[in-house]
């Protein structure tokens, strides 16, 4: 774990999320029997270093301080977790992210759409929405979908720029 911590510190990412937020696995690692924690395989640490730089420059000045549910998740997990087989979680392009503080899930989804639109190509940011406050963001290809996971329901759609 500590050499994940330098890597990150090395990539002036260290501190977007707590490590240990960063290390949660899906939110249904009980249900699944598999653990709650897990650290990538180090090959795959380059992967999170342009998603966590998105959320730090644009996620983070749109709508404050967030917490992360869900990093890396191994294929089984993954699978369990009812993930899509090439989910961006798998190779740890992805995390699952709460805002910290209240915000109206209309402010929040126009806010990240806007985000979105105009950074998210640089950043290769692909961005879905779940119910709530809930939301997907990785550096795996420049997209958007909705709670069905298809992208033309995604909230986003609805003229946000």
């Amino acid at each position: 774990m500590r050499s994940f911590r330098d890597f990150l510190a090395d990539k002036s990412v260290q501190n977007v999320v707590p490590l240990w937020q960063l290390v949660r696995t899906s939110s249904s690692w009980r249900q699944c029997a598999a653990g709650r924690f897990e650290v990538a395989p180090a090959g795959q640490w380059q992967n999170i270093v342009q998603t966590l730089a998105f959320v730090k420059n644009e996620v983070q000045p749109a709508i404050g301080e967030v917490e992360a549910l869900s990093g890396f998740r191994n294929s089984e997990l993954n699978g369990c977790s009812n993930g899509k087989p090439r989910s961006a979680h798998r190779m740890f392009f992805a995390m699952d992210l709460v805002p910290a503080g209240e915000i109206d899930r209309g402010d929040l989804v126009a806010r990240l759409c806007t985000a979105h639109a105009q950074r998210g190509p640089q950043y290769s940011t692909g961005l879905g929405f779940y119910s709530g406050s809930r939301f997907h963001v990785d550096s795996s290809g420049f997209r958007k979908w909705g709670s069905d996971g298809r992208g033309a329901t995604s909230p986003c759609n609805g003229g946000f720029a």
